[in-house]
């Protein structure tokens, strides 16, 4: 390591607020800086590896074998800085850059920054829960008690209970007199059946004081209602703009051009 890197360069990646692997041209660690020691500790279950100096003369490559031949493959590429988002043991998600850098010998030295090593299973419920957030975000119009869902893309089984909870939730938590659900972003309908939960949905809101008013029902969707037979126990307008001017009218207000 001595002929790769001098003191001075050592002080200055150990001096490095981020988790830094140092490899040579083969791949093999010759440095790690003095903040990786955290991520060394967390790495250990799976490494067996409790101190820096263990980790010497080790391939890079072969810290885990799902990640080391695609890491391989990028570094031997050539394009840096290498970016990717990796997962380390089925457990570790971690963004990864490999820069190189050449010293005076003309050395290829790699500079391995592991940032953001967070558990994996907290990246995913971070995920969900900003999909959830998708499924049905409720936003508010100019009237205070007046509230708008909008639906877009696919509505599955799943999603429409996601959307239900939600309803209900920000129904109660807004105080809200009426919910407008708008289907005109709808683009698919992934079971026929969904269509009888309309009424279901109709139902439980008015038990909070919550009156559903449907906008933006696409013709095949109103023919899939008809054909389930389902009544759907409120006003229902063919665009949005309608169901808040029918809204203003029932609380007392009127929409005026200015």
């Amino acid at each position: 390591m001595d002929s790769i890197l001098d003191q001075a360069q050592i002080s200055l990646l150990n001096a490095i607020g981020e988790n830094l692997f140092i490899c040579d041209e083969q791949y093999q660690i010759i440095l790690l800086n003095d903040y990786s020691n955290h991520l060394i500790k967390k790495l250990e279950p799976f490494t067996g590896f409790s101190s820096k100096e263990e980790y010497i003369g080790k391939s890079i490559c072969d810290l885990d074998p799902n990640e080391g031949q695609a890491l391989k493959a990028a570094i031997e590429a050539g394009i840096f800085p290498v970016e990717a988002k990796i997962t380390l043991y089925h457990k570790w998600a971690a963004n990864m850059t490999v820069n190189r850098w050449k010293n005076g010998l003309n050395q290829s030295i790699y500079i391995i920054t592991w940032k953001d090593v967070t558990d994996y299973e907290d990246e995913l419920h971070k995920g969900y829960a900003l999909l959830e957030e998708l499924y049905a975000p409720v936003i508010q119009t100019i009237l205070d008690d007046v509230i708008l869902m909008p639906i877009t893309g696919t509505m599955t089984r799943n999603r429409l209970d996601k959307i239900k909870e939600i309803a209900l939730f920000e129904s109660a938590n807004r105080q809200a007199s009426y919910l407008i659900i708008d289907f005109t972003g709808m683009t698919v309908l992934d079971d026929d059946s969904i269509t009888m939960e309309l009424e279901t949905i109709c139902r439980s809101l008015n038990l909070i004081g919550t009156t559903v008013i449907y906008s933006g029902l696409s013709a095949k969707f109103v023919q899939q209602i008809i054909g389930q037979g389902t009544s759907i126990p409120t006003e229902t307008f063919a665009t949005f703009r309608q169901a808040i001017r029918y809204a203003c009218k029932e609380k007392g207000f009127k929409l005026v051009h200015v």
